[in-house]
């Protein structure tokens, strides 16, 4: 997602952060541009697991699927880590057909982390402007009613297209600020959930085929990220011998 971001804002400082910064619990997030399409193998999420216990993952644009978005779905969860999925919103395709394209994606698996509504299109398109972005969300509550939605955006961003609309300040805002300080958020919300400070991780450390990765803070501790969300889903595998015969049996729980 931050490839759209670095269009409109300048080139990323990256530095070590703050002391009190570096104690918060860091995730990624990923996409089809951190699978090479040339190997046969995907993002190793068990890998990732083994450095964090969440990530975001990118379900699609306007009406299309991320192409690898049903395999890091299912190998994320299977992974045991907490997973949120993000849209990008795309100015160029009514709002209400992305939604529902969304919420499709998805099916009876909807994640256990917010669903991030990813608001920084300069595409220019017809369905321009934070209304639109009001008809998509609204759409996607309508679908989803028990389902808390997040806003992912820029700052600069935000204050040039919506900055004093009181209505989106009921969602967590996930900021992308790459910057070593603090970062500035929009003055309807009095704080960030989440905060996108890098585009340049270490890819390999999360198990991904990219050299970068995009890596955030939660606004807390590890314990208080795991408290917040419901523990996805495990899967068990047991292996019975009957004679000369193995049987698996896999438990769900």
């Amino acid at each position: 997602m931050t490839d759209h971001e670095k269009n409109f804002k300048p080139t990323p400082i990256i530095q070590p952060q703050p002391g009190q910064v570096l104690n918060r619990f860091k995730l990624p997030d990923v996409s089809f541009w951190q699978d090479d399409p040339t190997t046969p193998q995907g993002i190793r999420f068990q890998r990732m697991a083994e450095v964090t216990r969440g990530v975001i993952i990118r379900a699609g644009q306007g009406t299309f699927e991320d192409k690898v978005f049903k395999t890091s779905w299912k190998n994320a969860r299977q992974a045991g880590l907490v997973r949120g999925s993000y849209w990008f919103y795309d100015s160029r395709v009514n709002p209400k057909r992305q939604a529902e394209k969304w919420v499709e994606v998805l099916g009876s698996d909807t994640g256990e982390m917010e669903m991030w509504c990813d608001f920084e299109d300069r595409y220019g398109g017809p369905f321009t402007g934070w209304r639109h972005w009001f008809d998509f969300m609204e759409r996607i509550k309508a679908l989803l009613p028990q389902k808390q939605l997040g806003i992912y955006t820029g700052y600069y961003y935000w204050m040039e297209f919506a900055p004093n609309v009181t209505y989106f300040a009921q969602y967590p805002l996930w900021i992308a600020w790459y910057n070593p300080q603090e970062p500035l958020i929009p003055p309807i919300w009095q704080e960030w959930l989440y905060w996108q400070f890098t585009s340049n991780g270490d890819g390999g450390l999360y198990g991904v085929e990219s050299l970068d990765i995009d890596l955030n803070y939660f606004k807390g501790t590890e314990e208080e990220f795991l408290a917040r969300y419901p523990k996805p889903p495990g899967e068990a595998t047991v292996i019975a011998k009957f004679g000369n015969t193995l049987v698996e049996y896999r438990r769900v729980s």
